[in-house]
């Protein structure tokens, strides 16, 4: 089956081939956390010593998220499903948008406009704070 990607640009660069969509071929008997693996591997690598991590959408940028993939360094560390990690023939999915954070993404501006204050300090993580900031938006 196919599915069709599209994703945050990460560059200026990348705003040329922007909306930056691709499509996936994946077997309808991958699980959702497969799929999101073979997905990560698709995504451009980011050289940024900073973790990074991309919500996974459905259909479009403010789709309900389904995963999270984090990277350190150029380096997929981890997947994470949010929801039931279904069969990817019987989730439905056939679009997904990526959406990029890095650490400046969730911090607030301060009185000067600055962006220096930590959005959610109780997460330690920043895949603890795009989850927090997910569910923030619902």
């Amino acid at each position: 089956m196919d599915v069709t990607v599209e994703r945050d640009s990460v560059c200026m660069a990348d705003d040329c081939n922007a909306p930056n969509t691709k499509i996936l071929q994946v077997s309808g008997d991958l699980y959702i956390s497969q799929f999101l693996k073979q997905l990560a591997n698709a995504m451009p690598s980011v050289a940024d010593p900073e973790p990074i991590v991309w919500s996974v959408h459905l259909g479009q940028r403010n789709g309900r998220a389904i995963g999270l993939i984090e990277t350190v360094y150029q380096v997929r560390s981890r997947v994470t499903v949010l929801g039931s990690d279904l069969k990817m023939h019987q989730s439905g999915i056939g679009k997904v948008y990526c959406r990029y954070y890095c650490k400046s993404s969730l911090m607030k501006p301060d009185q000067n406009g600055h962006l220096c204050i930590p959005m959610y300090p109780e997460c330690q993580t920043l895949a603890e704070k795009v989850k927090k900031h997910l569910s923030a938006g619902k």
